[in-house]
C-alpha cells in the first residue's frame, strides 16, 4: 500500500508557523483520501508522487522534498548583461486547478531565480533565447541545479527554458504580492554598490520594490550608465542604472515623460564584480496594468518655464558639477557607512571598547537612551526667558542648497 503521509519537511514547516492540534495524526495516516479529508476545510491539496503537498489559498506554499528538477518563475527582469541577457523572476507553483501560487522562502520573502547558461563566459542567456521572454511571463525550467555565488543564492543551471502560454496578473495587487516584505534597505546599504566583501557575506541579489518620487533622467555628465532613475524607497533616495531594455526603448523615444513617474514596481538586481564592487541594477520596470502612459504629464512646458527663471541659463554649468559632487558626496557616505557597519559589528563580536591606531582612534559607545534638547518647543513655551538669555550673533552671508523633492537640505 502507497504511503500518502505529509512530507516531513511540509509537516514539521506547518507545525512551525500554525497551531492545529490535528496534525499529528494526519501525519500518521497512511491512506491519502483520510489525510485530504481532515486538511479539506483549510487546505487546498496537491499529490506528488507519494507525498501530499499542502498549499493554504492565496498564502505561502510549502514544497516537500523531492527530486523534482522543473522549476516555474514569472519574469520580472530581462535586462542586458554583458553581451546577453539577465532573466530572473519570482518562483511559482500551479494547484490542482491550475491557479499559479507564489513560492516563499522560509523568512516570508519571495523566493527569486536567476538561470545562469553554463556555456557563456559570464552565465549570461543569449539573445535568442531571451527574445521571447516577455515581463510577466511564466518561465518552464528544466534539470533546475542551484549554483549560488556568493550574494548572486537566486542562479541557477537548467538544461532547458520554455516560455509558456500563461502570463502573471499585472495589477497592483498582483504586484503587491511580489514585493519584498523584509529588507528595508536595497542589499543593506544606501549607496550604489556593495563592496566584494559584503557580497560575500549577502544571501540574496534580487528584490522588487515599490518606491517613491521616481523620476529617469539621462545624466549626460556620465561616459556610462547615463539612463538613470531616481527614486525614495523607506525614507532613502536612491540613484541607480536603467538595464530593462524594453523600457530604455519607450524611454529613449520621450524622456521627459517620464521625469515624474506616477505609480511604478521596480526590479533591483546586483551586477557582477566590477573593480572590487557589485553595483545595484534597475533590471526590470514594471508598471502595473492599467497605467496609461499616453495619461502622464509631459513635462516639455515645465522645462520652457525653467529656462524664463534663469536667463541664459548661467547657472547650467554650477547644476552639472554640483550633480556630479552631490553624487559622489552620497556614494562616498554610502561606503563610509558600510565601513562603519562593519567595523561596529566586529567590536561586539570582539567586545572591544577602544581603538589606537597610526591614524584613528574609534570609541564603541553602546546602545542607550539620552535627553535631547528642544529648541524649537522651549522658545514657544518660554518666549520670555529665551529672548532674555538669547543673545544676537552676526553671521556670514550664505546661500542653502537643496536638491528638489528632497527634503534635507544638501548644504
Amino acid at each position: 500500500m502507497p504511503d500518502y503521509k505529509i512530507c516531513v519537511s511540509t509537516w514539521n514547516e506547518l507545525r512551525k508557523r500554525y497551531d492545529y492540534s490535528y496534525l499529528d495524526e494526519v501525519y500518521d495516516l497512511t491512506d491519502k483520501q483520510d489525510a485530504i479529508s481532515c486538511l479539506r476545510d483549510t487546505w487546498r491539496h496537491l499529490v506528488d508522487g507519494s507525498n501530499v503537498r499542502l498549499v493554504q489559498v492565496g498564502q505561502e506554499v510549502f514544497e516537500p522534498e523531492d527530486n523534482n528538477t522543473v522549476r516555474y518563475f514569472v519574469c520580472l527582469s530581462n535586462s542586458y548583461k554583458r553581451g546577453g541577457r539577465c532573466i530572473a523572476g519570482i518562483e511559482v507553483m500551479s494547484d490542482a486547478v491550475g491557479t499559479w501560487t507564489i513560492v516563499h522562502n522560509s523568512d516570508g520573502s519571495p523566493r527569486w531565480i536567476r538561470p545562469i547558461h553554463s556555456h557563456t563566459p559570464f552565465g549570461e542567456i543569449p539573445d535568442s533565447m531571451a527574445s521571447d521572454i516577455k515581463l510577466f511571463s511564466i518561465v518552464k525550467l528544466t534539470d533546475v541545479v542551484k549554483c549560488p555565488q556568493g550574494g548572486h543564492a537566486e542562479n541557477v543551471f537548467f538544461s532547458r527554458m520554455e516560455v509558456g502560454k500563461d502570463i502573471f496578473p499585472s495589477d497592483i495587487d498582483a504586484l503587491n504580492l511580489l514585493v519584498d516584505p523584509i529588507h528595508r534597505l536595497i542589499f543593506d546599504n544606501r549607496g550604489k554598490a556593495v563592496s566584494s566583501q559584503m557580497f560575500a557575506e549577502l544571501n540574496y541579489s534580487l528584490m522588487l520594490i515599490h518606491p517613491h518620487d521616481v523620476c529617469a533622467f539621462i545624466d549626460e555628465s556620465r561616459v556610462k550608465s547615463k539612463n538613470r532613475m531616481k527614486f525614495t524607497y523607506d525614507r532613502y533616495e536612491y540613484d541607480l542604472p536603467i538595464t530593462d531594455p524594453s523600457f530604455l526603448t519607450e524611454f529613449r523615444k520621450a524622456p521627459n515623460r517620464f521625469f515624474s513617474i506616477p505609480d511604478v514596481y521596480l526590479a533591483i538586481s546586483l551586477g557582477l564584480e566590477f573593480e572590487g564592487w557589485h553595483h545595484k541594477l534597475i533590471a526590470g520596470v514594471l508598471i502595473p496594468n492599467g497605467s496609461n502612459l499616453n495619461n502622464w504629464p509631459n513635462h516639455d512646458e515645465q522645462e520652457d518655464v525653467q529656462d524664463d527663471i534663469i536667463p541664459n541659463n548661467w547657472f547650467g554649468a554650477y547644476e552639472q558639477e554640483l550633480l556630479h559632487l552631490l553624487e559622489q558626496k552620497a556614494d562616498i557616505e554610502g561606503r563610509i557607512s558600510e565601513l562603519r557597519s562593519r567595523l561596529l559589528a566586529q567590536m561586539e563580536r570582539l567586545h572591544v571598547d577602544r581603538i589606537d591606531s597610526t591614524r584613528f582612534t574609534v570609541n564603541y559607545t553602546p546602545a542607550k537612551t539620552v535627553m535631547q534638547f528642544d529648541n524649537r518647543a522651549f522658545r514657544e513655551e518660554y518666549e520670555d526667558l529665551y529672548a532674555r538669555f538669547c543673545k544676537a550673533k552676526k553671521r556670514d552671508a550664505s546661500i542653502v542648497v537643496k536638491r528638489k523633492n528632497d527634503r534635507t537640505n544638501m548644504w
